[in-house]
């Protein structure tokens, strides 16, 4: 915590002594800005740290104290059924001159992660299907601290940009089974663009992430404790490798990169092609750093949009797209005795197919007093799962279609009140499954559980109210909340979340 503290008061010293060089600014403005749902779709273009020079007009400085409360009886058994957390916040973004741009953000956030079952670790969408489990779970405890910063520069007519994170999380239990999990991510992203015909730009960025995680299990009862499953997916695991090993280390490598092309002044139009791969090896720490398993995963993403300005009117399309695919390899032992473990091949079991595409469609109209905003979209997901031997499967087809308003109202005194409201649902058009049975009767549930909810129609509605005003001791203070509602046919999903803060 005390690290998150240091972090929060440099970038605010920092911001505060920038202040000066920001007194053509106002608070409306940057507000304006920050809610602004065209600059919100035209962030696609900040995958590149050179493209965040020129991303906003306003220097600005955010710091928010936030709590959320969350009941998820419909999710994956392997995510829990909701979580509570509190947390604390704060990004600044300063325009240091008309050629250079730093950014920073710092976080901390604590809670719990209810009635977690099937997975041990923390992170599952990272390292899934190779996860520790068990058919007893419990509430998860977890602490995350997230640091960032990046530097963008205009030479001439090019622009360059560096960027990094770092992010460290503890997920623990104080109950039978015992887990104790460490993870870091680091990532750190290079780019930059070139300015041509005065008209647009061309820009090109890579970028590398390293993530490990240590996970360790224990007990304290000495009455017995349930079986520890060496998962492989979809319901399979290890016989050899489950039932009493409580150790591992996760250890993956991520590096990609994109291409772009946008409209120099405004954004008004764009276009990002990108590329990732990563690699993910399971060791198991007790025997010698065995390699159990591995990830290789690729996706593919692209975003385009064009927009348009009539002075009191900007409407718009933009399309985003990504197709991903992990495949998962186990590699065969030969045991020897009870410590001895030797390879001798590996098979590829696991494969998992997501692609989606979404549309999405603009209107912002209004004037300084009021705004309006409407985004309509509609998309399609395909997923496919699979694991070959014995043979399991779940294949989907989905669309999902709905529209988010926002308006936005501007007081006297610097009050401003801004409202977005979002109705949207997901029909599920066409799907398959095919299950190995011939386990535990208790995966077989689980395995059936989580595909009446993946195979499952749902709408959802939300709405999100922040309301910006001057305190006599904390100036330009805010305080918003957030209720989303999520109905499936066996019962709903709901999440309360509140924040305050300021913003200048």
């Amino acid at each position: 915590m005390k690290y998150f503290l240091s972090i929060s008061i440099l970038l605010l010293s920092f911001s505060g002594a920038k202040l000066h060089a920001q007194a053509n600014d106002t608070i409306i403005e940057k507000v304006r800005e920050e809610y602004s749902f065209e600059r919100l779709i035209k962030n696609n273009i900040m995958l590149n740290p050179a493209s965040y020079a020129g991303g906003r007009k306003y220097s600005i400085t955010t710091f928010n104290v936030f709590t959320e409360k969350s009941n998820t009886p419909n999710q994956l058994k392997q995510k829990g059924k909701g979580k509570n957390l509190w947390g604390a916040e704060v990004y600044s973004l300063q325009k240091l001159d008309d050629q250079t741009s730093v950014w920073g953000n710092a976080s901390y956030t604590q809670g719990k992660n209810k009635q977690v079952v099937w997975n041990e670790n923390s992170d599952y969408e990272l390292i899934y299907p190779y996860v520790a489990a068990d058919s007893v779970g419990g509430n998860m405890k977890f602490e995350n601290y997230s640091f960032s910063g990046g530097y963008s520069r205009k030479i001439n007519t090019y622009t360059l940009g560096i960027t990094g994170s770092y992010q460290a999380t503890l997920s623990y239990r104080d109950v039978d089974p015992r887990p104790k999990n460490t993870a870091a991510h680091f990532s750190l992203a290079m780019g930059a663009n070139k300015l041509m015909f005065q008209k647009f730009k061309i820009g090109a960025y890579v970028n590398a992430e390293k993530y490990t995680q240590k996970h360790y299990l224990s007990f304290v009862s000495n009455q017995g404790y349930p079986l520890i499953y060496n998962m492989s997916g979809m319901g399979n695991y290890n016989e050899l490798l489950s039932g009493k090993l409580r150790q591992a280390y996760y250890e993956w490598w991520s590096y990609g990169g994109g291409l772009q092309i946008f409209e120099a002044e405004s954004r008004n139009w764009y276009l990002n092609i990108g590329l990732k791969k990563f690699n993910l090896d399971k060791l198991l720490t007790e025997y010698a750093d065995l390699n159990a398993s591995k990830i290789d995963e690729q996706q593919f993403s692209f975003s385009a949009g064009k927009f348009f300005d009539s002075g009191k009117t900007v409407w718009g399309i933009s399309a985003e797209g990504n197709s991903t695919e992990r495949k998962g390899t186990e590699n065969l032992f030969l045991n020897e005795n009870s410590r001895n473990y030797i390879q001798i091949g590996s098979v590829e079991k696991y494969n998992h197919k997501i692609n989606t595409i979404i549309f999405k469609g603009l209107i912002q109209m209004g004037n300084e007093k009021a705004k309006s905003s409407l985004i309509p979209f509609f998309g399609w997901i395909q997923e496919k799962e699979k694991y070959s031997s014995p043979l399991s499967r779940i294949e989907l087809s989905k669309l999902m279609y709905g529209a988010d308003y926002q308006w936005m109202k501007t007081f006297d005194h610097q009050q401003i009140l801004s409202v977005t409201a979002g109705l949207s649902g997901t029909n599920v058009y066409q799907k398959d499954a095919l299950f190995n049975n011939s386990g535990k009767q208790s995966i077989n549930a689980m395995l059936q559980e989580n595909y009446i909810f993946q195979s499952s129609d749902f709408w959802q509605a939300k709405l999100d109210i922040n309301f910006h005003f001057n305190f006599p001791v904390v100036k330009n203070a805010f305080v918003g909340g957030k209720i989303m509602y999520t109905n499936f046919k066996n019962g709903s999903n709901a999440l309360l979340a509140v924040s305050i803060g300021s913003i200048f």
